[in-house]
């Protein structure tokens, strides 16, 4: 006969907690997200008194499946400043449009891709208000039927410029393609990786770039960090400086890899100011190659860098010294020379964010391109 156990059942299951404990949980919880809460609030408070309002620019930028980063397809959102406050609306292909583009164009219709960085894409501007915009608007009054499609990336660089082009875009059967530079290429070509020079050669354009990977993707796809993006001014302050922390790391790593087959070392001063140009130059060489065995006109627009806020001198930085601009199938077209006549009397760029282009700016850079092409009867 078995006798009964004195000791307790191990597998007994255990007490639920009491209601009292359980209250002391809900307190320190509740608590924690009070305390939470008034640092945050704090926090925005400090920022606002002593940076004032912070440019809210949601990047919404993530990974593509030919290798780089895209505007995330289908997405919404809102830039807001101190100066601006726009809606942005990209198609499911990644472009700011309200409308799709089937690869295969429709007869009778001519097509512009316009490729380059947050200037194109219209950083603190409306849609329509955008260079792209106005050009398909104004070669559209001259008659000819035409869409720009707007294929601008926060952020790009030359490089990834190119290899969008070669990778996809060219798939939408271009009539041109309009690439605008801008000076911070320079640095950002190298911060890629993705080309390098040896010796006067251009050599890479097989990998890929997306900066974080999937981490970056996640952040720039979660609803919760784009909510603190569009409306905090602290998590904006932090997200500014941390990012410029990270691209300055990773253009000096650039810069180490373009010089790790010289002996000379990782180039520094006139020398890295000279090795960017070359780069630079080179890239758009590669670019030139690409549409001239295809037929297509080129037109390359330089947006110059501005000196002063408000600003006071224009500089056109473009690397002419080692890049000629006057070629067939070529179009060079400097903004410097419609902006300068407005130096001094309307506002040219945004002085409280990240000091892109006005409306204006926008407008009299679109009217100049479709009157350069227009001229250059490129649209046949």
């Amino acid at each position: 006969m078995t006798l009964a156990s004195s000791e307790p059942n191990q597998a007994a299951t255990v007490a639920p907690a009491s209601p009292s404990r359980l209250r002391r949980w809900a307190r320190r919880l509740g608590l924690l997200l009070l305390l939470l809460g008034l640092t945050a609030l704090l926090a925005e408070g400090v920022v606002l008194l002593v940076l004032g309002e912070q440019p809210k620019f949601p990047r919404r930028v993530v990974s593509a499946t030919w290798g780089l980063r895209i505007n995330e397809p289908g997405a919404r959102y809102r830039h807001k400043s101190a100066d601006v406050n726009v809606t942005f609306e990209i198609n499911g292909q990644g472009m700011r449009a309200d409308r799709e583009f089937a690869h295969a164009k429709p007869a009778g219709k001519k097509r512009i891709v316009s490729l380059g960085d947050s200037f194109t894409v219209g950083y603190e501007v409306a849609a329509e208000d955008t260079f792209s915009s106005v050009l398909e608007r104004e070669l559209r009054r001259d008659g000819i039927d035409v869409d720009v499609l707007n294929c601008g990336v926060s952020g790009f660089s030359t490089a990834e410029e190119c290899l969008y082009l070669e990778r996809e875009l060219l798939r939408y059967e271009p009539d041109l393609v309009l690439v605008s530079f801008f000076p911070n290429d320079f640095d950002d070509n190298l911060r890629t990786g993705l080309f390098r020079l040896e010796g006067e050669k251009l050599v890479g354009g097989e990998g890929d770039y997306v900066p974080a990977g999937g981490f970056g993707d996640f952040l720039n796809r979660n609803a919760f960090f784009n909510l603190l993006s569009e409306h905090s001014n602290a998590f904006c302050a932090l997200k500014e400086a941390a990012t410029s922390f990270f691209k300055r790391q990773m253009v000096e790593e650039g810069a180490e890899r373009a010089s790790a087959a010289s002996a000379a070392g990782a180039p520094e001063g006139e020398e890295l100011t000279k090795l960017r140009r070359r780069l630079g130059a080179a890239i758009f060489e590669r670019m030139y190659g690409v549409t001239r065995r295809l037929g297509i006109p080129l037109v390359i627009h330089s947006i110059p860098s501005r000196l002063g806020v408000p600003e006071r001198t224009l500089e056109e930085l473009f690397p002419s010294e080692f890049f000629d601009v006057k070629r067939d199938g070529l179009l060079f077209v400097s903004a410097k020379k419609v902006l300068e006549p407005e130096l001094g009397q309307r506002r040219l760029y945004f002085d409280r964010s990240h000091g892109h282009w006005t409306p204006l700016s926008h407008e009299l850079a679109g009217k100049e391109l479709a009157r350069r092409i227009t001229a250059a009867v490129l649209l046949r």
